[in-house]
């Protein structure tokens, strides 16, 4: 009588697809369809004065000149890799297995057989481990996309901070070039007195000093301000072409309205830097409770056929195994409970700074304007005393010492008004950027 045959491999195949190909199913659930954040870029209406357009770059200039920096292209990339490990996760650690053998059978005394075995196995996720991991791929998509909007945001910060440095730079400049002017006609004043026999020489020497102090301070400025504009155009060489005209016209600040806690409250509601650490620490805790599970190995389940002495037995069967877990995964479990510990802490180090930062930057921006003022008050009065003085001085009236120092009071109490309505404008501006109210990073909100 004929033995049917029985072909190993196809049988492998039909028993295992009956016994595993649920769990398969389970193993990779549809993720979520990952968007490019270049292509959800929103227009964000600009909520501030007119005053404030006076100063800043033009929005979509920001905007396009932002996606193109490094850092933000590396976590625009880091977003698709976000979701290649949450696919990953979902998909799980297990793979099919395909195992072969041939062997040899030899009788003492007696015939030779070949004999040949076949199996195939795959490890099944058991269902909480398959819960756990889901968990940790959603997360997983989350930090991407918060680290994603993170690093522009801090990219925001870096280019408005380079803006700002420039702008001071370059009006400092803009001041000391005049003073060079007054310098100049200083010293042809002295010159001319010089001449008439109304004054003496040491005057002129007085003014002549007076003139290449002014030379060299401006000098100074403007090596310092080729500088940051060379790191402007380097980084962003949309917006440095702008840098000349904004300083030449600044406008006064405007108090914002609201009081600082209402501004601190805002920034602290909606912070891209304490969200990205509130879930990092999730994903630790997550990270935690996965490697609690993974004491408990999962099993393996697998199916094989052989053909022994020569085809004349034929064998089917299932087996399954099962890790014992040990110290090794105890220790895995302890490791990612500290790191969890870890995180959680950082958050509320994370939360300490931006609140202490988003105090000091409302409150000089909503309670500034008044220092402000009281330094252009006491400019504006410098300014026509020493005005005055030169006058005086021409007139015989006044020592030319007297006339030089009431100067220098007066550029130095110009540079300090000018710093405090730059740092007022910056600091505003730096508040609607923390706020959400303007450069925010593509999809925000959405």
């Amino acid at each position: 009588m004929t033995r049917p045959h029985i072909s190993p491999p196809r049988l492998l195949v039909l028993a295992l697809w009956t016994a595993l190909n649920l769990q398969a199913w389970a193993d990779t659930p549809p993720g979520p369809a990952h968007t490019d954040p270049a292509a959800t870029l929103e227009r964000v209406a600009l909520p501030w004065a007119d005053r404030l357009h006076k100063v800043l770059p033009p929005e979509e200039r920001v905007r396009a000149m932002l996606l193109r920096q490094p850092t933000v292209q590396v976590a625009r990339a880091n977003v698709d890799a976000a979701a290649g490990r949450q696919a990953r996760l979902n998909a799980g650690p297990h793979e099919w297995t395909f195992k072969a053998g041939l062997q040899q059978r030899r009788e003492m005394p007696g015939p030779r057989y070949r004999e040949t075995e076949l199996a195939v196995e795959r490890g099944l996720r058991l269902p909480a481990k398959l819960d756990a991991d889901q968990a940790l791929g959603r997360n997983e998509a989350e930090v991407g996309m918060l680290n994603f909007e993170d690093t522009w945001h801090e990219s925001a910060r870096a280019l408005l901070k380079a803006w700002f440095d420039a702008l001071r730079e370059a009006r400092t400049l803009q001041t000391l070039r005049e003073q060079v002017a007054l310098a100049e006609q200083q010293r042809s004043v002295a010159q001319r007195r010089l001449q008439a026999g109304e004054a003496a020489r040491l005057e002129l020497l007085q003014a002549d000093a007076d003139m290449g102090r002014a030379q060299a301070a401006a000098q100074q400025s403007g090596t310092r301000l080729r500088a940051l504009q060379a790191d402007l155009l380097l980084r962003y060489p949309d917006v440095q072409p702008l840098l000349t005209a904004v300083s030449e016209d600044l406008p006064a600040p405007a108090g914002l309205a609201d009081t600082a806690q209402h501004w601190v409250e805002r920034v602290l509601a909606d912070n891209h830097e304490l969200e990205l650490a509130e879930a990092q620490a999730r994903h630790a805790e997550l990270v935690a409770r996965r490697a609690g599970l993974d004491r408990q190995g999962d099993p393996v389940l697998g199916v094989r056929a052989s053909r022994e002495r020569g085809g004349q037995e034929q064998v089917l069967g299932v087996y399954v195994s099962v890790p014992w877990g040990g110290a090794g995964r105890r220790a895995d479990e302890q490791t990612a409970l500290a790191q969890a510990e870890m995180a959680r802490q950082k958050v509320d180090e994370v939360r300490q700074r931006v609140s202490s930062e988003a105090w000091r930057v409302a409150i000089n921006a909503v309670e500034g304007e008044s220092s402000w003022q009281a330094l252009q008050t006491a400019w504006q009065g410098m300014d026509q005393s020493a005005r005055l003085a030169g006058r005086a001085y021409s007139l015989g009236e006044l020592p030319l010492g007297e006339a030089l120092q009431a100067r220098r009071l007066a550029l130095e109490a110009r540079l300090n008004a000018d710093a405090a309505r730059l740092d007022i404008l910056e600091s505003q501006s730096r508040l609607l950027l923390d706020a959400h109210q303007m450069w925010t990073p593509p999809g925000h909100g959405g």
